[in-house]
């Protein structure tokens, strides 16, 4: 269903299909849409961005599709999240050494609420960083459907509870929010159980760590 239709279909089930009610159902849609995408991290809300990097850059600004970094990898090998805290801790030098990067920290958005990371170690050679991020969403038109598997009927759902909460039928409303999030488990049963995933674990050692610390 697109945005117009789902406020439509809840216009007509409460009645209130004069234009101020529909304007005000889009929105509804809008603020529900925006929730549920930054509630999980859906396949459709994860992309890729790839960023040719000098050599003694360490930090990287990312495209303004990502809203913040998962993953990394630099020329094909992945490079972990770390903290500033684990790195003063044990390996403080990494903050002046250059070589092979093989971590990473997620720094503050720039002004303009771009997402930035530095790289540690600061690259010695100019190579190809590749980021898994989540995406920021998108605004939805008038024509245009949801992009997450499954959204529908939690967002019908949480649209209508809220029109009934305008309309100040509190106990109405209620009922919606809870069916809402049952309908918000079913999709994550969708997303979880249902769709086509290869599950492993895979054992990771920080690189700030040495074979020693372990003897």
């Amino acid at each position: 269903m697109t945005k117009s239709s789902i406020a439509q279909f809840v216009a007509d089930k409460l009645q209130k299909s004069d234009s101020g009610s529909l304007t005000l159902l889009k929105s509804f849609v809008d603020r529900r849409y925006e929730m549920i995408w930054g509630s999980g991290l859906w396949r459709e809300s994860v992309g890729t961005t790839s960023y040719s990097v000098t050599a003694e850059t360490s930090e990287v600004t990312l495209n303004s599709t990502v809203d913040f970094p998962l993953a990394a990898a630099w020329d094909d090998n992945e490079i972990t999240p770390v903290n500033y805290e684990t790195v003063f801790s044990i390996s403080p030098e990494m903050f002046d050494e250059s070589g092979t990067p093989t971590n990473f920290i997620t720094l503050p958005n720039d002004s303009s609420g771009n997402s930035r990371i530095r790289l540690l170690r600061k690259p010695d050679k100019a190579k190809t960083l590749l980021v898994l991020g989540k995406l920021k969403v998108v605004a939805l038109a008038d024509t245009d459907s949801p992009k997450i598997n499954g959204i529908t009927n939690a967002l019908i759902a949480y649209v209508e509870a809220d029109m009934l909460e305008h309309l100040r039928q509190y106990g109405k409303a209620q009922v919606k929010v809870a069916e809402a999030a049952a309908q918000m488990a079913l999709m994550r049963d969708l997303e979880v159980s249902q769709s086509a995933k290869i599950t492993k674990l895979v054992p990771e050692v920080a690189s700030v760590w040495d074979v020693s610390d372990f003897e």
